[in-house]
């Protein structure tokens, strides 16, 4: 009989599209003894939390309840409640706790959740009641939604570009810059749109070491090219600009 343990994956291991705005039980006792010194049980070993794609900060979970697994079951718990206070998890390898800051009103402590070390289930294996966190989800979808174009660009539809996605920053794509004169430049770029053939077009977020006809905070295409030496995004020269 196949046990809860058996569904634990690696953050390392699967794809965003696998957790990203799904209910996700966490596996992270360590975690735990860092965000909650001497507050919870021995029996706790994980958080219940939300997947979201913050832009500029990647792959973020909003935790909303404690979990202890066993082999066969999953109980859960409140968090320990302490008022205007929030927690964030980031996808990171990091330090556990990042950072903590004041922002409209609420006390916010960041923490790192390690791809390499922590694991997770999807909450549909075990058929999990989520309707009571349906408000945190549409508030948390509706707080960090950029626009219906990005979205699409997140979807199996532009599956192809899952091989140069960054693995915390979904968003963000490595393209390559090309001149004559300069050579060859790598860069990042957070994929904004794509027009009705499919190229992407995105926002170049390094400036450029050579000129090669863009700059940081452009609008650039990018299309995907095929070599003997494999395969690569790569900068077409045609600019645009985001209508206002």
């Amino acid at each position: 009989m196949r046990k809860l343990y058996d569904e634990l994956k690696s953050f390392s291991e699967i794809g965003f599209r696998e957790i990203y705005q799904r209910y996700i039980y966490i596996h992270c006792r360590e975690l735990l003894e860092v965000m909650f010194p001497d507050e919870i049980e021995d029996s706790i070993t994980g958080l219940i939390a939300y997947c979201y794609i913050d832009e500029t900060e990647g792959i973020s979970f909003r935790p909303f309840m404690l979990g202890a697994m066993t082999e066969d079951s999953l109980q859960v718990f409140d968090l320990p409640h302490i008022e205007d206070t929030m927690y964030v998890l980031r996808l990171r390898d990091d330090q556990v706790k990042m950072s903590e800051f004041h922002q409209n009103g609420n006390h916010m402590y960041l923490y790192a959740v390690n791809p390499a070390s922590n694991q997770f289930f999807d909450l549909e294996v075990i058929d999990f009641v989520t309707d009571f966190a349906k408000e945190l989800k549409d508030d948390i979808d509706e707080n960090y939604s950029v626009g219906e174009e990005v979205d699409i660009l997140r979807t199996e539809a532009f599956g192809y570009l899952d091989k140069y996605r960054h693995p915390w920053y979904p968003d963000d794509v490595a393209a390559l810059l090309y001149s004559e004169e300069n050579g060859i430049e790598k860069v990042w770029v957070r994929a904004r749109f794509a027009t009705p053939d499919d190229t992407v077009f995105g926002v170049l977020l390094n400036e450029p070491f050579q000129d090669q006809g863009c700059h940081k905070g452009d609008l650039i295409e990018l299309v995907e090219q095929n070599t003997e030496n494999g395969s690569f995004l790569v900068f077409t020269g045609r600019t645009a600009r985001l209508a206002k």
